[in-house]
């Protein structure tokens, strides 16, 4: 009888607070805006609409809209989310037609950043010129590019099958995993290369050939990969992220993640374009992207933010290695041989 007065109690608040107009959660606070950006923000609110694309996940990029209009009214952005090879296609052919659609760019491609700052698409500038990235470490900003954000690989479980998860690397090579797990091709993403070189230089020597004597089942991707981790059909699933079993464990799926050290991750870097119509309003989407309310709504509780834990975002693990998707060219043919996939 108690609860169910108590619930009757909270419809009347809520039908209350609807009625007078009111929402139950408050706008987020804004901060002044920084008088360095007063003069920027001044040219940005007579800007067209500025177009930010972002290979994040969308409900993330609406909060980051969401959260930079309410500290700076008047600056109109819209933000095209497109997975990152296509998103950096569409890009480079945009430019190759003369045309520059998006004033903000934030993807991750190390190659396509180098691509672009060689064809001069990108402004390059010191970290000192927007006040909010002097809270960045140098190892994260260099030309005017950012890392923004990131995804840290682990290892995804179902809950139902496995009561003691792996708590290191090794862990997931027991003989009760044997044609258990669920292995994202690393042909298909880069970052998934950088953690076999990971496993392969900073655990063990014979860490992959080991792993495929586990008879892994080879999957194109992590995220159908991780659906059918939660219908049952695997133990283990990796590398897998945060970001793709959170959602599915919040809707009740038997899945959980785990985060064994030494890893790396998939690193969100943000670039400004060079020649757009919108380059004021550019200037303050990017540095907003680097406060605690950017920082927040772009990582959410599922990305790691490269300033350190803001709210809910979590800090880098300690035994966090930079992925070096640049040095992977070098290394790859013999990690696919290793892995079984040359």
């Amino acid at each position: 009888m108690r609860r169910q007065s108590h619930v009757v109690g909270l419809l009347a608040a809520t039908i209350l607070l609807a009625a007078c107009g009111g929402t139950s959660a408050p706008p987020a606070e804004t901060v002044p805006i920084p008088p360095a950006l007063q003069g920027v923000y001044d040219q940005a609110k007579s800007e067209p609409v500025l177009t930010w694309y972002s290979s994040q996940e969308p409900a993330l990029n609406d909060a980051v809209v969401a959260a930079f209009t309410r500290q700076y009214p008047g600056v109109k952005v819209e933000s095209l989310r497109l997975a990152t090879g296509p998103l950096g296609v569409r890009y480079a052919q945009e430019r190759a037609a003369g045309a520059v659609t998006a004033g903000l760019v934030t993807l991750a491609d190390p190659n396509f950043v180098d691509q672009g700052l060689s064809a001069g698409w990108f402004e390059r500038f010191d970290k000192t010129a927007l006040p909010d990235l002097a809270r960045l470490p140098d190892r994260f900003f260099a030309d005017g590019v950012a890392t923004t954000g990131v995804n840290v690989l682990g290892i995804g479980y179902n809950t139902s099958e496995v009561q003691d998860p792996p708590r290191t690397w090794e862990d997931a090579l027991a003989p009760e995993y044997e044609g258990k797990i669920l292995l994202g091709d690393p042909r298909n993403v880069p970052s998934y290369v950088a953690l076999a070189r990971v496993l392969n230089e900073k655990v063990a020597p014979d860490f992959l050939e080991r792993l495929v004597a586990q008879q892994p089942t080879v999957v194109d991707s992590m995220v159908p990969g991780t659906q059918q981790l939660a219908a049952g059909e695997a133990a283990l699933a990796f590398p897998d992220v945060l970001s793709v079993t959170k959602p599915l464990a919040d809707k009740g799926a038997p899945i959980d993640f785990v985060v064994p050290e030494p890893t790396t991750g998939v690193e969100f870097a943000s670039m400004i374009s060079a020649g757009s119509a919108s380059p004021n309003a550019a200037r303050l989407l990017y540095d907003f992207l680097f406060t605690d309310a950017g920082q927040q709504a772009f990582n959410a509780s599922t990305g790691a933010s490269p300033i350190g834990a803001v709210g809910e975002t979590a800090a880098l693990p300690a035994g966090y290695v930079d992925p070096a998707i640049r040095e992977l060219p070098a290394v790859r043919a013999d990690l696919l041989a290793r892995l079984g996939l040359g």
